[in-house]
């Protein structure tokens, strides 16, 4: 019986509160004539922050067609482009909403006065340069609104639940608070800790990565620029929350804590944070955020390594503990030397539980993995960062970054697999049991002198990086191996096995930028690296008094050297609208495998020419034209390489191979963005495709039993595609706003199947739109997506089984008297043509219940209801080859929380633009 969505939820959307409203009208006059005038232009500003509201245009009879607005204080512009503008200030009542502008002279173009005071409005989207920028008062958010949440209303913005962010189609690589990063390199401590209030405006742009074997020149960058206020004094938030129930291991008690304090003093700027939580919505890295499994329907993804494509895939979701902590320093010292630094700690467990089930499709016959997992994790980092530039004179800067992080880990995964013929019968069963322990080192420290001369846009770059990794383990296997039809005897594993793995790299870069013309100007471009990477795996079976029998087929000794040179120039062509980039660059890399096991050296000299190309059009200062073509080598990974049997599951074992090329890429992006503030309409398009030659894919055997012996190969044959737009408009004379996007991919892999080439497509299409509302007293947000994939591959015609996916979800906030406000989001999720027992439909329905104190809001405290309906679970597939996976997992469900959070700040907050 299917689950049905509760009809009070979709009510709550349709309650909207009442808000008054002005009502403005009027005419104008020509200054010689006295007639009519029309194509006027009356233009409506909030007076706090200048921001556009509403406009309207007179008539062949010079009548303005009447507009309403929100009871505010206004600027009201009237402008013609034959005439000097003329400004009102508006400030209404409640008992007086209407006005009529009557017979409004407007002065002519030249006229003498003796003071003039400018009054402008701020468009809410605009590109300045190549930074397209966000007034960040023009987007309407909630009281105690995050950086986050203000980023989710602005246009061509996505954020996922994992805290990822993506605009225009492209995922957003770094976030920078004023142009320097904000602990390190963790961006939802500040897009989740950071008042949305205290931002002025955000920028988006592309920078040049300073990774040099990057597959990407460029990273896309956000720049939350925070308002001048908000850089006096100090401002932060402590919060704490709790279940109030009695602690016991059966029904944990869910807390959450959380302090966030910042304090500028003239050029200093100190920060510390600490999070100390167990449930799932803490501000853990991205990669982190994965594994809570908050958002169960994840996009299409492509692992360029192994080759494979990937649906609503969730990892190692389950039950975590957090805690978190940190500081944040920059200073000025004197007019010439400028310290960012930082340091965090985190500790965090996890415990989490999954089931699988894996269909392998191949030429004679399939069969099925039924697979359940429990894993419990703990991790302790420490990281450091730091950034010194110094000034050495008017036109040199010295900057030195040094970075080290070193990481603790234990884990402990027990796995139960049943394998099942194609006749329903299990052939036999495998219980495994890992743990491990890990200790990981990684410093890296780098040197960049940046010169700059006389003659403008002359520039020249050189840096130097060291960097040195280490990590060091052991870890434990023991397997019993159970034949149900006595195909072979029982049997069992038990091993510890000794990791020590290095790399050390020198990195040494040289840019020299020459302006031939205003217009026109090179670039010329060296780039050395010299890598020594070492992997050391020794594997002893037990004995009768311990670990002491050397197993030398699972024992190897594996060292990497391998050097870079890479030559290039780049011709750039630039106008105010228009810049043109051709680039070549010239690349050799040299490396030499070394087998220390057994004496081997292969030696390998690979040469490419990489050639690249840019296109960037911006006719106006709302809209942005880019097409991009890059060429990249990815140089295989030494685990990789290394050729020694990985029996860490037994049932999947796989193989290096030293024998390994760098690939070799092809990628063609084309972006187009606009945005009209005053008709408040934005569009978003663009493409992307791909292919790549040697290709690290995996050649797989697959027995009788079930057992896979995988390893990675070069093989060509592998493109992608993918496409997407966007758009969004105003509705009802702007009461609402609608929003439409859609996206398709399709992936080519080629693979080896028993030997057999395999080629594997999918093609998914995924359209959605939603409707949103922002207004002072309320805002609510509804919508809907539907993905649809249709796999197809060569070796098996069982494994092109069409799936799909399709959610509803919605939130409203809404203030009422009192100070108090209530907020509720839901997302009902169904998934279809899955394995049975994997077509899971389900209701996710939170609520919250806040009151505020004080004239400035700063003390709240809310009840917060998660998961009201106890449905919360996370689901996946994933498609690769002549496997078809799906998995379903542990995940958080109901729990309620009481929360008081206190917000305090240093500046005197005007209480007329608080109150409501």
């Amino acid at each position: 019986m299917k689950k049905r969505i509760p009809v009070l939820f979709f009510l709550l959307f349709f309650s909207f509160v009442k808000a008054q409203h002005i009502q403005l009208r009027g005419n104008t006059n020509d200054t010689a004539s006295k007639q009519s005038l029309p194509n006027a232009l009356l233009m409506v500003a909030k007076f706090k922050d200048s921001t556009l509201v509403n406009f309207t245009r007179s008539n062949k009879e010079g009548i303005f067609k009447p507009i309403k607005i929100p009871l505010d204080t206004y600027i009201v512009i009237i402008s013609h482009p034959n005439f000097s503008d003329k400004t009102y200030l508006l400030v209404p009542s409640k008992t007086d909403t209407a006005f009529n502008f009557k017979n409004i002279i407007l002065p002519p173009k030249s006229v003498v006065l003796n003071e003039v005071e400018v009054l402008a409005y701020k468009e809410k989207t605009y590109y300045k340069g190549d930074t397209l920028i966000f007034t960040a008062d023009s987007f309407k958010t909630a009281p105690n609104a995050t950086v986050e949440d203000l980023l989710k209303k602005l246009p061509g913005v996505r954020v996922d639940a994992a805290g990822k962010i993506t605009i225009q189609g492209k995922e957003v690589d770094q976030v920078l608070v004023d142009g320097d990063e904000f602990f390190g390199s963790d961006p939802t401590i500040a897009t989740r800790n950071l008042n949305a209030t205290t931002v002025d405006n955000v920028q988006v742009y592309d920078k040049k990565s300073e990774d040099p074997e990057s597959s990407t020149e460029t990273v896309k960058v956000v720049n939350l620029k925070l308002k001048e206020d908000a850089k006096k004094g100090y401002f932060g938030k402590v919060s704490t929350a709790s279940d109030l129930q009695k602690f016991d291991k059966k029904n944990p008690l869910f807390y959450e804590n959380e302090l966030l304090a910042n304090k500028f003093k003239g050029n200093q700027k100190i920060s510390v944070f600490g999070i100390f939580a167990n449930t799932p919505k803490q501000a853990f890295g991205w990669e982190d955020q994965y594994k809570y499994g908050l958002d169960n329907e994840q996009n299409n993804s492509y692992n360029e390594e192994t080759g494979m494509w990937m649906s609503n895939r969730d990892d190692k979701t389950g039950v975590p503990q957090t805690l978190k902590t940190g500081f944040y320093l920059n200073d000025k010292f004197g007019k010439k030397t400028k310290l960012n630094s930082s340091y965090t700690f985190n500790q965090n467990q996890l415990v989490s539980g999954t089931e699988t089930n894996t269909q392998y499709f191949l030429e004679d016959t399939n069969y099925t993995n039924k697979q359940v997992i429990v894993n419990s994790q703990k991790n302790q980092n420490h990281a450091f960062d730091m950034r010194i530039n110094i000034k050495l004179d008017s036109l040199t800067e010295l900057t030195f970054k040094p970075k080290i992080k070193y990481n603790t880990s234990s884990a402990q995964n027990l796995q139960n697999d049943d394998f099942i013929s194609a006749t329903n019968k299990l052939t036999r069963q495998t219980n495994i049991l890992n743990t491990n322990d890990r200790e990981n080192i990684d410093a890296t420290a780098s040197i960049k002198i940046n010169r700059n001369f006389l003659k403008k846009d002359r520039n020249f770059v050189i840096s130097y990086q060291p960097t040195y990794v280490s990590s060091n383990g052991n870890s434990l296997l023991k397997t019993d191996f159970i034949y149900t039809n006595g195909q072979l005897p029982d049997s069992s594993i038990n091993q510890l096995r000794k990791q020590e793995n290095t790399r050390q790299e020198h990195v040494v870069n040289t840019t020299y930028t020459e302006p031939w013309t205003k217009k026109i100007r090179s670039e010329f471009t060296y780039n050395f690296i010299d890598s020594r990477s070492a992997n050391y795996r020794n594997t002893y079976d037990l004995s009768g008094t311990g670990y002491d029998l050397f197993n030398s087929t699972l024992s190897n000794n594996f060292e990497n050297k391998r050097q870079t040179n890479k030559i290039g120039t780049k011709l750039v062509y630039e106008t105010k609208k228009y810049r043109i980039g051709l680039q070549a660059s010239y690349r050799n890399v040299t490396q030499q495998n070394i087998n220390i096991t057994t004496g081997q050296k292969l030696q390998l000299s690979v040469n490419n020419i990489l050639p690249a190309a840019s296109f960037n059009y911006r006719p106006n200062q709302g809209s942005n034209l880019n097409i991009l073509y890059i060429s990249s080598s990815q140089q295989p990974d030494v685990t990789q390489m290394q050729p020694v049997i990985d029996n860490t599951d037994p049932n999947r074992i796989v193989i290096g191979n030293p024998n390994l090329k760098p690939t070799f890429t092809n990628n063609l992006t084309l972006n187009y963005y606009f945005y009209k503030g005053i008709s408040d309409r934005n569009l978003y398009a663009g493409g992307n495709f791909g292919n790549t030659n040697n290709q690290i894919s995996y050649s797989s055997t697959f027995d009788s039993l079930g057992r896979t012996i995988s390893q990675p190969i070069n093989i060509d044959g592998n493109y992608y595609a993918s496409a997407y737009m966007g758009n969004g408009f105003p509705l009802f004379k702007r009461f609402m706003k609608f929003y439409y996007n859609l996206n398709l991919n399709y992936y080519n892999n080629v693979s080896l199947v028993n030997g057999i080439k395999t080629i594997s497509q999918s093609t998914d299409l995924s359209p959605g739109f939603n409707i949103e509302k922002n207004a002072e007293k309320f805002n609510f947000n509804i919508g809907t997506s539907y993905s649809y994939n249709l796999p197809k591959s060569t070796i098996s015609i069982q494994s092109n089984q069409p799936y799909y996916s399709y959610e509803v979800y919605g939130n409203i906030f809404v203030k009422l008297p009192k100070k108090f406000s209530v907020a509720t989001d839901g997302k009902y999720n169904n998934n279809g043509n899955r394995t049975s027992g994997y077509n899971l439909n389900y209701f996710i329905l939170n609520a919250t219940l806040s009151k505020s104190f004080f004239k400035t809001d700063d003390l709240v405290i809310s009840v917060n209801a998660y998961d009201i309906l106890n449905q919360n679970i996370a689901n996946s597939r994933y498609i690769s080859g002549n496997q078809i996976v799906d998995t379903k997992t542990q995940i958080i469900k109901r729990y309620f929380l009481l929360k008081i959070l206190y917000k305090f700040t240093s500046q005197k907050t005007n209480v007329e633009d608080e109150m409501d």
